[in-house]
């Protein structure tokens, strides 16, 4: 006889852009969210009954409400104000994972100055993501995905395994290109919550660092990993990406 062990199920690739208008100076969000649920869904999978099932269709339009009716400045915030919004409202809900892939505007300058609400979009995408249960904290992670990254010169890699199947030499002088994609976490710890009107919910700070600026570590760690990619004499690529997470971590 077949038993469920475990169980989740979600929604991905929800395309979701929230425009924060203060005047005339404007803010562009435009995130690709994906939800992944557990909890009491097992007579789904074992009986066909789907009383407690909580359509991804209503997962989507929900990601669509909780941007609505929550104020963030970061993808990180969002993915815990969505996690917050599923635990509070569905009681079959026991845990979720939110990961949240954010594509980047900057403000286009006009005379030197950056334009209020026009906007080009960066090489790059910012990632975030938050996985919470009932019983334990939140855990929170920033990063970056599909970082382009060239040098022509700074790199070398020789004193390699060799065998009868190897046909690449070694070399102290060559062109280093890749795409880096890193991911950092906060560790684990209570999300503070922001109360922003009637039904709304927000968040601010890191868990385990209260007043954590989750864009300023962005911006650090965007700059760090391109100053260690141009800096490093790389004996090899493994080398210069231990030698990022350090840096990162100092």
């Amino acid at each position: 006889m077949a038993h469920l062990i475990e169980n989740s199920y979600g929604k991905e690739r929800v395309r979701l852009t929230k425009v924060a208008r203060e005047g005339d100076r404007h803010e562009v969000h435009e995130y690709a969210v994906e939800v992944m649920l557990q909890g009491r869904f097992d007579r789904v999978y074992t009986d066909g009954d789907n009383g407690a099932c909580i359509p991804t269709d209503t997962m989507k339009n929900s990601v669509y409400a909780c941007a609505k009716r929550t104020r963030f400045v970061a993808p990180e915030e969002f993915a815990g104000a969505l996690a917050d919004w599923f635990l509070t409202r569905y009681e079959q809900v026991s845990g979720i994972e939110v990961r949240v892939e954010m594509e980047r505007w900057r403000r286009i300058a006009v005379d030197g100055a950056a334009h209020p609400h026009a906007f080009v979009k960066e090489h790059g995408r910012r990632t975030a993501g938050v996985s919470q249960s009932r019983t334990t904290g939140a855990l929170v992670s920033g990063g970056i995905s599909g970082m382009e990254v060239f040098k022509s010169s700074g790199s070398g890699f020789s004193g390699f395994h060799r065998d009868e199947l190897t046909t690449l030499p070694e070399t102290d002088e060559r062109v280093l290109a890749t795409s880096v994609d890193a991911v950092w976490s906060y560790g684990s710890g209570g999300l503070s919550k922001a109360d922003d009107g009637p039904g709304a919910t927000g968040l601010s700070g890191a868990p385990g660092l209260p007043g954590a600026d989750y864009n300023q570590d962005f911006e650090a760690g965007e700059r760090i990993i391109a100053e260690v990619f141009a800096t490093h004499d790389s004996p090899s690529l493994q080398a210069t990406l231990f030698r990022m997470g350090e840096r990162m971590l100092e």
